[in-house]
């Protein structure tokens, strides 16, 4: 059974309990135990990092000393903190004299950053650690090959060299559940989550985009793996329809809510009554 240590990161819990229980079930039907993280501290994705470096790189190698102590790694359903624990991670592996500085910092605590385990986002670690043929053996509805779009997220792929996901994992794991991918022009672009509070127009053009280009290219349905970028695709397609007089209609799920449909799970086990666009049409292309 493979242990984890389980960083929640603030949005997810606060936003997205459906998140959480979705990915909670689809790890118990694989037999992943996830360990919820005591005594953490949010990882200051974005905000933090620009207004105080050290600060982020302290707070963020407290974590993983903190989970290095309980000797398992790091695994977070969010975009945002994996990207920042991986950064910090990747850093302080590769500048011994930033870690001597934070590491100073740490031991005001009883902690150290020795870089023994790595942080990982949830749907890696099913691709790595279960494996595509594992998670297909316990499919018990495919979907009928309905076109979803993936929206992966900036923290997700980049820095490649940092992250070390490639966009192939997702891919896969959509089509396991007998759904076919849909590929779209803007698949890279940002969906505008966190320019939004810097930048409202831009923000909301950039989601608009984004929608646009999922719609145009056949897309039913979107996916994602990040509560601010499901947030931000989901909610502002409510605000296109009163604004712009455009209607998207495209239900935008979480990974494990997808997944955990096609392993037979009910719609209220994986929350699907809490998406803003509705989502139980994808009910209707669940076969088995």
């Amino acid at each position: 059974m493979p242990v984890y240590n389980l960083y929640m990161g603030c949005s997810v819990p606060a936003n997205y309990p459906n998140y959480e229980a979705a990915m909670m079930k689809v790890a118990e039907a694989y037999n992943i135990q996830l360990e919820y993280m005591d005594g953490v501290a949010c990882c200051g994705s974005p905000n933090l990092r620009a207004i105080d470096y050290d600060g982020w790189l302290a707070v963020n190698a407290r974590t993983l000393a903190i989970a290095e102590k309980n000797g398992h790694d790091i695994v977070t359903p969010c975009n945002g903190c994996f990207g920042s624990l991986k950064d910090v991670y990747y850093h302080l592996k590769h500048d011994a004299k930033y870690r001597e500085k934070i590491n100073a910092i740490l031991k005001k605590e009883g902690l150290e950053f020795k870089g023994t385990i790595i942080p990982r986002h949830f749907v890696e670690a099913l691709y790595t650690d279960i494996g595509i043929e594992e998670i297909k053996k316990k499919i018990t509805k495919p979907l009928d090959g309905v076109g979803i779009a993936i929206h992966y997220g900036c923290h997700l792929l980049r820095p490649e060299d940092v992250t070390e996901f490639k966009p192939e994992y997702l891919d896969e794991l959509i089509e396991v559940t007998g759904a076919s991918v849909v590929e779209y022009p803007l698949w890279k672009q940002c969906c505008g989550a966190t320019v939004l509070p810097v930048d409202e127009n831009l923000g909301i053009r950039l989601a608009r985009d984004k929608l646009k280009s999922m719609k145009e290219s056949g897309a039913k349905y979107v996916t994602v793996v990040c509560p601010a970028c499901g947030n931000q695709l989901d909610l502002q397609q409510l605000g296109l329809k009163e604004s712009y007089k455009e209607e998207y209609n495209l239900p935008v799920l979480l990974y494990p809510q997808i997944l955990g449909l096609a392993l037979g799970m009910d719609e209220a086990e994986v929350g699907l009554g809490m998406n803003r666009v509705p989502a139980d049409s994808i009910l209707e292309h669940l076969t088995g």
